[in-house]
């Protein structure tokens, strides 16, 4: 396990005319790497859907029953009638048990979000197990070796 970390300060202006900008980390165990954005304040809304997987608080695992949840949402234009919900997978195996779907909530000026949590036990996170979500043809990935922070 490695842990990684960057801050990158620029004007705003300046930032949204070069964005989106690839943050990556070389290991002699491996190389990560992901795209980061920030539209700012009065960005259009994007056209392709965004998903985003947020991984599990390490402090909810410190509570009684030592698990967490992790949290993948979906945020763009409304989704159409009929599309797959969110997935989840294990280690690449489907998950269903512990999995709760989101309603979808509008965010304004045509900005839609929904999103899926499920849950992950401590012992699960320790161990490295891989959780993807799934929206449509994007997956996110995450593990405990995978975060950074």
């Amino acid at each position: 396990t490695f842990l990684a970390a960057s801050r990158l300060g620029m004007p705003l202006e300046e930032g949204k005319s070069r964005q989106p900008f690839r943050c990556r980390a070389e290991h002699p165990r491996g190389v990560r790497s992901v795209l980061v954005s920030n539209p700012g304040p009065g960005a259009l809304i994007p056209m392709v859907p965004v998903v985003t997987l947020h991984p599990p608080s390490r402090e909810d695992f410190q509570g009684p029953y030592r698990n967490s949840t992790l949290l993948c949402q979906i945020r763009g234009p409304r989704r159409p009638p009929g599309a797959a919900p969110i997935r989840w997978l294990k280690n690449g195996t489907p998950l269903r048990e512990g999995v709760t779907p989101e309603a979808l909530a509008s965010e304004g000026s045509g900005l839609f979000v929904t999103g899926s949590r499920v849950v992950v036990t401590e012992a699960e996170w320790d161990r490295g197990d891989v959780f993807t979500c799934q929206a449509d043809e994007e997956m996110r990935n995450t593990s405990k070796a995978m975060e950074c922070g």
